[in-house]
């Protein structure tokens, strides 16, 4: 029956050629200090008069890729590259006249609707002959029931769009 081994990662050699200090640093693309900070720490360890090439690659490589994922400063900024993507589209949807400031959009409203009602407010004098109070008065009732109205439909779309109520706004 052939006997099972766990192995932790892949494979490394057991006839592992060993270098120096400066070679592996040369191997590994780095200076030869990285390379005697990580024999301070453990992280890579002398065998004999050498360090084993071999396995030091694929422990600095592990080494590596566990940094990589704990890193904070790695999720830092791929939230900066995600906000930064954002503002760009947002931008970029605005120059298309997709997107609009909202303030902009408030004051034309408040034009708009100061507009209807002046227009509104002026129609009993404006359609009513001079002196026939009693027509006068029935536009002016009616025309205080549409701004009612009008008021009443802001109010509720106000309310249902979570925006706070006028009194609250100093």
């Amino acid at each position: 029956m052939p006997e099972t081994v766990t192995v932790d990662g892949p494979p490394v050699a057991n006839e592992a050629a060993t270098v120096s200090a400066s070679a592996l640093a040369l191997h590994l693309d780095c200076s030869r200090t990285y390379i005697g900070k990580f024999e301070a720490e453990g992280v890579i360890q002398r065998q004999g008069s050498g360090l084993p090439l071999d396995q030091s690659r694929v422990v600095y490589l592990r080494y590596l890729r566990r940094e990589r994922q704990q890193s904070p400063r790695s999720e830092a900024d791929a939230a900066h590259v995600a906000v930064k993507t954002e503002m760009l589209q947002l931008r970029l949807m605005e120059k298309r006249r997709e997107l609009v400031r909202r303030d902009e959009v408030d004051a034309l409203i408040d034009d708009i609707a100061g507009v209807t009602l002046t227009a509104l407010s002026s129609l009993p004098a404006r359609c009513v002959p001079r002196g026939d109070l009693a027509i006068r008065r029935n536009i002016e009732r009616v025309v205080f029931e549409v701004r009612t109205e009008i008021a009443n439909v802001c109010l509720r779309m106000a309310d249902k769009c979570g925006e706070p109520a006028l009194d609250d706004n100093p």
